[in-house]
């Protein structure tokens, strides 16, 4: 029984590590990172592989290219909202877009980036999202407000998508929220 207990906890320890990505990156130094996306309600459901690759500029924005020069696996996008978006309206206003059945029980894309005061962000998206399918789009946050060495705690929340015979773009999945500590260096 004290196996099975040692074994669940290890288990889990392990799970909560993974799912913490550190990042530690300085003004003339970059740091790139994979992280795993897999169903949020289903987290045995793996989705794909996304790189991310962090820099700060000389005026204290931090610049995060999501993706790669590469197509994401099997032709999939990625999601990212600046603001709260209703699906319904969503999907009104882009005829390029739909979801899955079991996806339009989500009424709501939520923005999820950020836990911290301290990260704003710099430009947002023109229409309130950003979409990544083959080449690595920047986002951009002001870091005015955090000190050297700091370290910063905040969340990334990504939703794929994937073509269909219909649409370019039908939402299958909402991401497990990718958890990120940054660390400012000097």
């Amino acid at each position: 029984m004290k196996k099975v207990i040692l074994s669940a906890l290890l288990l889990v320890c392990c799970v909560c590590t993974y799912a913490q990505q550190k990042v530690e990156i300085s003004k003339n130094k970059s740091q790139k990172i994979e992280v795993r996306l897999s169903d949020y309600y289903n987290r045995d459901n793996y989705l794909m592989n996304l790189p991310l690759t962090f820099s700060i500029s000389d005026k204290k924005v931090l610049i995060i290219m999501i993706g790669d020069d590469a197509s994401l696996y099997y032709d999939r996008s990625v999601w990212l909202f600046a603001k709260d978006t209703e699906l319904a309206g969503l999907m009104k206003n882009n005829k390029n877009v739909s979801a899955s059945k079991a996806f339009k029980n989500q009424n709501r894309m939520l923005n999820k980036f950020t836990n911290s005061r301290k990260l704003t962000f710099f430009r947002p998206f023109e229409d309130g999202y950003e979409v990544v399918k083959k080449n690595a789009k920047p986002v951009f946050f002001d870091m005015s407000n955090v000190a050297p060495n700091e370290t910063l705690t905040f969340t990334l929340q990504f939703y794929v998508a994937q073509p269909d015979n219909n649409y370019p773009y039908v939402f299958m999945a909402k991401c497990k929220p990718v958890e990120i500590e940054l660390t400012i260096k000097q």
